[in-house]
């Protein structure tokens, strides 16, 4: 994690740690919202769609859609790709297969100003079932907010 990430990105991924265990991905059932309230409004989920080759966006963070200005609920990953040219799709098959987050430093792509720290997390929607979800979770740098 970079020194220059919010320190709930830090717990977040903490707590999606030592909720896996032994499974190595935790599921859904474990990540209930109520589990989740202290990152809820910084998760967005996206559900693998077409054997894992796309992305579908089933809910948006509500502060992702206030730092973006975008809400792509119900959209694909290759959308988001198409529209800002960037690998999201390609970033959450390599999290869904290998089973380990990923976690890129950049600006956001809709206004160019505000730094981010972005995490990709691998979930299973069901116990015991295939990794088919990936939480993309956003929060702006402190260091930037505090400027």
């Amino acid at each position: 994690m970079p020194a220059s990430a919010s320190p709930s990105l830090h717990s977040l991924l903490e707590f999606w740690s030592r909720t896996a265990g032994s499974d190595e991905v935790p599921n859904r059932a474990q990540l209930d919202p109520f589990a989740l309230r202290p990152w809820l409004g910084h998760i967005s989920i996206y559900e693998a769609v077409d054997g894992g080759h796309d992305f579908r966006i089933r809910l948006e963070g509500t502060a992702i859609v206030a730092i973006t200005g975008e809400d792509w609920t119900g959209k694909r990953a290759s959308d988001v790709d198409a529209r800002y040219g960037c690998r999201i799709t390609e970033f959450m098959h390599e999290v869904v297969c290998t089973h380990r987050p990923m976690i890129h430093t950049m600006r956001v792509f809709q206004n160019d100003v505000e730094s981010i720290t972005r995490l990709l997390l691998p979930v299973r929607s069901r116990r015991g079932g295939l990794v088919d979800q990936v939480f993309l979770v956003i929060y702006a740098d402190p260091q930037q907010i505090a400027a």
